[in-house]
């Protein structure tokens, strides 16, 4: 849809490569970098480089910590990003489970040194234990299907009375869903985070009572912004900053899960000429905050 050239590189989740991979795309002569950050340490490293190099970029999904956030404001190569905070897409499927009239809470998660799933546990935590519930145990480890599937079993053996568990992504939720199917004895509602195929299938038995997620749009006004300045037309916000705007994980019930298909898998909520219409000499902050801030379910 924008007419431009892609080249992605997968950090692995290790930081290191994420810093050599930046590197490389640098070296390989590219216009614009849009960069998911795997920690915070890693915004600043990453923003002298672009500077070094006069190359400018925007983030994506990873929400770096304010003061961070404010140290990136200080780039002249930083256009802004389109991220998602963590800690309220936990707290909106922990407010759905809640709803469900769930009381009962396992999570089956990542690593522990994660920032994207610490804060959507603290998140599913926070909001499910408000609403008079209890997460009573958490399974956090690598986050790879195998190594889930396991923590799951363990958890669902250990507690067999729960009526309520969170996955708190795609991989994560493959393996809950499997680690279900093998306890009959528990009778629970399945929450998870992350619309991927693995969740959609979920959905569809009816294994998977809601999941969120669809913030990866995000991907798509990164982008849009990055294009933005380098036709020479940097988006700021009223303050004169680069903006940095939250795309919204937005929680689907499986009664909807025809809808999810069709938009999230089969095709994107956007088409072409909505995306091209958000490049150009008319298109400001108030055209990116309104298009953010409508995208719902």
């Amino acid at each position: 849809a924008m007419n431009i050239e892609l080249m992605v590189t997968n950090d692995e989740t290790q930081v290191e490569k994420s810093v050599t991979n930046v590197d490389n795309m640098i070296a390989a002569g590219v216009d614009g970098l849009i960069f998911l950050g795997l920690s915070d340490t890693l915004f600043p490293v990453i923003a002298e480089k672009c500077e070094a190099a006069n190359v400018p970029f925007a983030i994506v999904d990873h929400i770096p910590a304010d003061d961070v956030a404010a140290q990136l404001q200080e780039s002249p190569m930083y256009v802004g990003g389109a991220v998602t905070d963590d800690s309220v897409t936990g707290k909106t499927i922990g407010e759905y489970a809640a709803e469900q009239g769930c009381k009962k809470a396992i999570v089956v998660t990542a690593l522990n040194t994660d920032p994207t799933h610490i804060k959507r546990v603290e998140g599913f935590t926070e909001a499910f234990e408000a609403a008079g519930g209890e997460v009573i145990d958490v399974g956090w480890g690598e986050p790879t299907v195998d190594k889930a599937l396991t923590r799951a079993n363990d958890l669902l053996t250990a507690h067999p009375d729960v009526d309520c568990v969170y996955a708190t992504n795609g991989d994560v939720a493959s393996a809950t869903i499997q680690a279900l199917d093998k306890h009959p004895e528990v009778n629970a509602k399945m929450f998870a985070t992350d619309l991927d195929p693995a969740v959609l299938e979920g959905l569809e038995s009816g294994v998977v009572a809601a999941a969120n997620g669809a913030h990866w749009v995000g991907g798509d006004f990164a982008a849009e912004l990055l294009i933005n300045y380098l036709q020479g037309n940097a988006i700021k916000d009223a303050d004169g900053k680069a903006p940095l705007f939250k795309v919204s994980a937005a929680v689907l019930p499986s009664s909807l899960v025809e809808l999810y298909d069709k938009f999230w898998i089969q095709s994107q909520p956007f088409s072409e000429e909505e995306m091209q219409a958000m490049v150009g000499p008319g298109v400001t902050y108030d055209t990116f905050n309104d298009a953010i801030s409508g995208y719902t379910l």
